[in-house]
């Protein structure tokens, strides 16, 4: 039996279930002096998310569009070295890139996600980006309905019919990224429920089944065929490691691991890399076509070549924009938080507050 690696886009899905776990984590959290049964602070948790990911992207978009000849250029340099792999025509031909102004307007808005045809226009990997920003969009709702209504039940039932619309929906529209929220909105569900296993208020009968619905919903992605298999084993992981966690019996070779400088440093830089691998990745191409003495080297030294000037650059740009981007955004959306939305000092969740269920 031949061995099929897993599509890439498995590592967003992953990525998906980590941003459901985390924002279930930060309103549960958050509950006691800003709970989402209050419509202000709905709008606070949207300005915190929106100053956390628009001010690299926005950088990120800048530079595509001023630097958009060498940019898209680098990336039909290396489409030239092997065209059977990489046709034109397709969707990731740079040639079909047009940052035009509803373009642009369409992605500092991050609603170019909502539409088939700019799902994927700009040659960034953005489209899971309009994706977060609509679950972010949708999560204080969900939220809410499933603490009155039970996480389980909730999860099933607007999990599968997310599931149902978007196998319909694909019929009949062609998205060339799966950016629209119902097309994967089970992983972020997944990731809440993953959240709620590891609640010492549930007794481990009812934990047990949240495990099981997360890695339920998240076995339905039609899309993925017999590899589907990984996604479900990465649910477990993210259960098992949790629960570990919560029961304080973490091993010990994995804590110092988790705690350690490089795995902070990789959480800091993530999103940056994220965003700006692309431009080394065109930079490769660019630099290939103008020493024609590389392309004489074996594929293999070129590839690890490659990965190495990517890899290297990646994370010093993610690194350098995580100190003078990311970090004084965040700081900035604090600030207009505050003076648009300041914390009340009585909050009213004593009279909203939804009784949880699972």
């Amino acid at each position: 039996m031949a061995f099929h690696s897993p599509p890439p886009k498995m590592a967003v899905d992953l990525f998906m279930m980590i941003s459901g776990y985390l924002m279930a984590a930060n309103a549960f959290a958050r509950n006691s002096f800003e709970p989402l049964t209050s419509t202000r602070n709905w709008f606070r948790f949207w300005l915190r998310r929106f100053f956390r990911l628009a001010p690299a992207y926005y950088l990120s978009l800048a530079i595509a569009i001023v630097t958009s000849s060498y940019f898209l250029g680098g990336y039909q340099e290396l489409q030239k070295l092997n065209p059977a792999k990489w046709p034109s025509g397709g969707i990731y031909d740079p040639v079909k890139i047009e940052y035009s102004l509803e373009n642009v307007i369409l992605h500092l808005s991050f609603l170019f996600g909502l539409f088939p045809s700019f799902s994927f226009s700009t040659f960034l990997p953005d489209w899971s980006l309009s994706l977060e920003m609509q679950f972010y969009f949708v999560f204080p709702a969900l939220w809410i309905l499933m603490s009155k209504f039970g996480f389980i039940r909730t999860a099933l039932f607007i999990g599968l019919a997310a599931i149902i619309i978007g196998f319909g929906l694909s019929e009949f529209v062609h998205y060339s990224e799966p950016s629209f929220i119902l097309l994967k909105l089970q992983y972020f569900i997944a990731g809440i429920l993953i959240f709620r296993t590891l609640s010492h208020s549930y007794n481990d009968r009812i934990r047990l089944a949240l495990g099981a619905c997360a890695v339920f919903l998240v076995s339905l992605d039609y899309r993925y065929g017999s590899q589907l298999v990984v996604l479900p084993l990465l649910a477990l992981s993210m259960i098992i490691l949790g629960w570990c966690e919560a029961e304080n019996r973490m091993p010990l070779w994995i804590r110092p691991l988790l705690n350690s400088r490089l795995t902070r440093f990789a959480s800091d830089t993530s999103y940056g890399v994220y965003l700006f691998h692309g431009f080394f990745i065109s930079a490769s191409g660019l630099i290939l076509s103008s020493q024609p003495e590389l392309l004489a080297l074996p594929a293999y030294l070129r590839v690890a070549l490659m990965f190495l000037f990517v890899s290297t650059c990646a994370y010093m740009t993610a690194y350098a924009v995580f100190r003078w981007v990311e970090l004084p955004g965040i700081s900035f959306g604090k600030s207009v938080i505050q003076r648009t939305l300041p914390t009340k000092t009585k909050q009213a969740s004593s009279a909203l507050a939804v009784p949880e269920r699972t």
